[in-house]
């Protein structure tokens, strides 16, 4: 018993650890960014943000043509299965007043 005890006890020291490690590592990673960021001259960047193409929509299906300023990145349909789609689009007007319809359960 105080061997397994002892190997969970390790087992969750390692975990904290490597989450820590990850976190280091994302900090390291922007500090180079920022540091580095200095020495991109103002066309280069400017270049970079138009080839993004931050100013086109985003393909969420065939056809579904979704909001500007995004990234598409495509994964397999395995990846992360849902079985709810979660992306919900109201038809009408987009004033404040306007109240949303209800929801369907």
């Amino acid at each position: 018993f105080m061997l397994n005890l002892l190997i969970a006890q390790l087992n969750c020291a390692y975990q904290a650890t490597y989450q820590d490690m990850l976190g280091f590592a994302r900090l390291n990673r922007g500090k180079i960014v920022t540091e580095t960021m200095p020495a991109v001259s103002k066309s280069r960047w400017s270049r970079f943000v138009t080839s993004l193409k931050l100013d086109d929509r985003v393909e969420f299906g065939e056809g579904d043509m979704g909001v500007t300023g995004g990234l598409q990145v495509w994964e397999p349909a395995s990846a992360n299965v849902t079985t709810v789609d979660m992306i919900r689009r109201f038809g009408g007007s987009t004033s404040p007043a306007a109240q949303w319809p209800e929801e369907e359960n």
